[in-house]
């Protein structure tokens, strides 16, 4: 009974000294730190896959996911992208040479090592249609290069054209020019923690709405071209009766 006793009261003594230690294990991490503007078109570059033929890298599959926290509804805009290659810039042969050589020495035999062109950048182009205010999208693509691991640094860019409507339902729209359409994105590269996470996760509903509005643009632009082209139909055939 007495063995009983000791037990018993070691245990209480134990739980309450376990209940006066700091939650340590239930906090919570905290998030991390919001970095993107929220008056922005943030976009990133994911899912770089390389493509190869004979064992050899010919090209890059890759994914651009756009957010819209603008108050614009975009009918068109075509984002440039380049990463400049400062791999390549690292290891040129001359640079190599000029390095392990005197100053003397590397002058004597500059004709004979020659000079490396500058490397070329990395450039790549995305063209995004009827994309409005609050809405996600994600677009596949592919570029012609063996240097996929430049799309994992920052990238510069341009938006060019750039047409936009501030309403929807009007079919009045604004366009701007590029300084000003630039302003109002923001590339989230790796080093920023945001790109790790979903910039907003879109249901079932709202892809369909997405892919529907995207169908639909595409009519327009077909059902111009034809009205087009029959209105130049009918002035022709006015001309030839005029001249008979």
């Amino acid at each position: 009974m007495e063995k009983s006793f000791k037990s018993l009261v070691s245990l209480t003594f134990g739980c309450l000294a376990l209940a006066s230690m700091p939650a340590y294990a239930v906090e919570k991490a905290p998030e991390p730190e919001q970095t993107t503007r929220n008056d922005a078109v943030i976009f990133k570059v994911h899912d770089i896959t390389p493509v190869t033929q004979d064992g050899v890298v010919t090209g890059c599959d890759y994914t651009v996911t756009l957010y819209n926290r603008t108050a614009v509804n975009f009918r068109s805009f075509t984002i440039n992208m380049q990463w400049n290659d400062v791999v390549d810039e690292r290891f040129k042969f001359d640079r190599y040479m000029a390095s392990i050589m005197s100053a003397d020495e590397f002058a004597n035999q500059k004709d004979l090592i020659g000079e490396d062109a500058p490397a070329e950048p990395l450039k790549t182009a995305i063209t995004v249609n009827a994309f409005g205010a609050d809405k996600q999208i994600s677009i596949h693509s592919h570029v012609d290069t063996e240097k996929c691991y430049l799309m994992l640094s920052d990238a510069s860019y341009t938006i060019s054209p750039c047409d936009i409507a501030r309403n929807i339902d009007n079919n009045a729209g604004k366009a701007l020019n590029n300084k000003e359409c630039s302003q109002m994105f923001q590339f989230v590269s790796i080093s920023n923690p945001e790109y790790f996470g979903q910039f907003k996760k879109l249901s079932a509903t709202d892809l369909a709405a997405q892919d529907k509005a995207i169908e639909l643009n595409e009519l327009s632009d077909i059902d111009t071209v034809i009205n087009k082209i029959v209105e130049n139909l009918g002035t022709s055939d006015k001309t030839l009766h005029n001249i008979n």
